[in-house]
């Protein structure tokens, strides 16, 4: 049905929203109500003739929404708490939370260890990266594009707002209380606000969710534990089944500097700079129908870290707006790489077909459901914002990293005709954890550092990639084959995965799983008690990096055969962050990435998306 035409039959029902829709949008929801309620009336129609005594079958299209209905029952969505919630939901739907379970390559990784451990991981790692879906009960193999619409958001507001029980460290392992948008909900100051709230008119809205109105939770029951670190330490320290350390930045925490003075996690992550503890924000924690609550303690839920989305940004940062336009699987044949939906390129377009039809050399074959232009530009409109907050991810992400890695003095030790040699140190800035924390394995932080003469001449090489995106260690490809030298003067903050080889020796791994000599690789639980060892015999965290406020020198040494003569020389020093390596996808590839992504398309968004920490020139009066 045509857009305009569907508009003037669907758009009088649903155009008392809160932001304008377009015409062909307003139609889509429209259809969207009208199923979604013609469902319901068959699944009611449904429970009646079975009550009868009656058989009936079900199409997969009409339990859909109904089993939709019921999860969000259980577990609603972030997208409903955005109506009272706008701040928060701004902040925490670009966060490192609101990707936690998007991110393909934890998905990847996640399939592949159960790969390679036949399965007995299980959800492991779901427990923490997706708790609604741990608590339905889903599939950790099943794609982002399948799961429940409150799955996909990760560690979203009913994860940490809808426990009343101290796991402590529990590797995640929750159990959340269900219920729905009116059922209660669990923080730190308890129910007095919301006691007002309910009580003023001026707020007009309703706990009954069967009458009609603004419909918002009835209570606020009190859970101190919420601004204690152990409640961090619930996903913050992960121990496998087997006694491997993981992750210990709760356990780093606890004995730090940070620990003893009283600052907890949530001062340095949640206050108005990411990494530090800078205080809090003040401000209504909530706006109801445009009333603004009483002014409070304000905690920021952008939870800046190293990651960042590979993915398209249709899909992520969340965006209520995107979710009505388009399912993922729409979002993700939208070109947005092109010029699709842009004012200036669209009506060029129109006029090319209309004077040449189909000789047009603009014309494009859109996929069906991005045919209607209004759609097209309001999907531009879309991932113009989206795009915008991925950029202030990006400035915060870079806050809280400059806040934890300090590029300190550098030292010249020689510089004559004979050679140069150098060092430069690499501070923790930090007094409440390592750096890097978390899943150390994964995280690379490194120095890049190039030396030239005055004519530009390379002379010195160190932390440059091999031709796949890897650093020149020990899991390159390219050094495996010996297409590449190994860099002997590296300087990484990257842990090593080691794991005892069946013959007495040890092997480094991108990936670690025991393999046993008489059974089947497998992740079981330790059989002998671990207090002394701390970590099974069959596997170790190599760490590299740096303790609180502590630091590290990186030495190098150009020889003097490799100088040209033409001084003075320059040293350009930078330090770098990724997420993760790209021999990580090497490692992962089998499995597949999550959206149709290969792992060359995620490997170069890796690499785009790697972070100049810091950067210093030294020089060298050398003739």
């Amino acid at each position: 049905m045509p857009g305009a035409k569907c508009a003037r039959i669907a758009g009088a029902a649903i155009s008392a929203t809160s932001n304008p829709l377009s015409r062909k949008r307003r139609c889509d929801r429209g259809k969207r109500i009208g199923r979604f309620a013609g469902a319901l009336l068959r699944a009611f129609a449904g429970l009646a003739i079975l009550t009868l005594g009656w058989t009936t079958t079900a199409t997969a299209q009409e339990k859909e929404p109904h089993e939709e209905l019921f999860a969000e029952d259980r577990y609603p969505s972030a997208s409903t708490c955005v109506t009272c919630h706008p701040k928060h939901f701004a902040e925490w739907s670009v966060s490192q939370h609101s990707y936690a379970q998007l991110s393909p390559v934890y998905l990847a990784l996640s399939n592949k260890i159960n790969e390679l451990a036949n399965g007995s991981n299980g959800d492991f790692c779901m427990r923490c990266h997706n708790q609604v879906g741990a608590n339905l009960g889903e599939s950790p193999f099943v794609s982002n594009l399948e799961r429940h619409a409150t799955s996909r958001e990760g560690i979203t507001c009913v994860v940490c707002h809808r426990i009343n029980k101290a796991y402590n460290k529990a590797s995640g392992r929750i159990a959340l209380v269900e219920g729905g948008l009116t059922e209660p909900v669990y923080g730190p100051l308890g129910n007095k606000e919301l006691e007002r709230v309910l009580g003023d008119p001026v707020y007009r809205v309703v706990t009954d969710p069967e009458k009609p109105g603004r419909k918002i939770h009835r209570e606020v029951k009190q859970f101190a534990t919420m601004s204690d670190p152990v409640f961090c330490g619930a996903c913050h320290d992960v121990t496998l089944f087997n006694g491997f350390r993981l992750e210990e930045a709760y356990a780093e925490y606890r004995m730090s500097p940070a620990a003893a003075r009283g600052v907890t996690c949530q001062d340095c992550h949640m206050g108005k700079e990411q990494g530090v503890a800078s205080g809090y924000e003040f401000g209504p924690a909530a706006i109801v129908g445009g009333v603004p609550t009483e002014p409070r303690k304000l905690t920021s839920h952008f939870f800046a870290g190293p990651d960042y989305s590979v993915i398209h940004p249709g899909i992520f940062p969340h965006n209520a707006d995107a979710q009505a336009l388009a399912t993922l699987e729409e979002w993700l044949q939208f070109d947005y790489t092109a010029p699709w939906g842009e004012e200036d390129w669209e009506e060029e377009l129109e006029a090319c077909l209309d004077d040449d039809g189909d000789e047009c050399a603009m014309k494009v074959d859109f996929p069906e459901v991005w045919e209607d232009v209004g759609d097209r530009e309001e999907a531009r409109e879309i991932i113009e914002i989206n795009l915008e907050r991925l950029d202030l991810a990006t400035e915060k992400r870079l806050e809280v990293l400059r806040n934890g890695y300090i590029l300190g003095e550098t030292v010249t030790e020689q510089a004559n005709r004979n050679g140069i040699r150098f060092k430069v140190q690499v501070r923790n800035g930090t007094d409440g954890h390592n750096v890097p924390t978390g899943f150390t394995g994964e995280r690379l932080v490194w120095l890049d550092v190039t030396v030239t003469d005055r004519e530009g001449t390379v002379v010195f090489r160190s932390g440059d990639r091999d031709p796949n995106g890897d650093l020149r260690d020990g899991h390159s490809s390219y050094v495996h084959a010996g297409e590449v030298e190994l860099d002997p003067y590296l300087f990484s903050l990257q842990s090593y995965f080691v794991t005892q080889n069946g013959r007495g020796g040890e092997l480094e791994h991108v990936i670690p799983i025991p393999y046993p000599v008489t059974a089947l690789p497998r992740v079981l639980p330790a059989t002998v008690s671990l207090v002394f060892t701390g970590e099974p015999a069959t596997e170790r965290n190599h760490k590299r990096g740096i303790e609180p406020l502590g630091q590290r020198w990186a030495e190098y040494v150009v020889d003097g055969d490799a100088l040209t003569g033409k001084g003075p020389y320059r040293a350009d020093i930078k330090l770098i962050s990724q997420p993760a390596p790209i021999n990580l996808l090497l490692a992962i590839q089998s499995v597949g990435f999550d959206y149709g992504l290969t792992p060359r398309q995620a490997g170069d968004a890796l690499i785009a998306g790697a972070q100049l920490l810091w950067q210093r020139e030294l020089t060298f009066d050398v003739e």
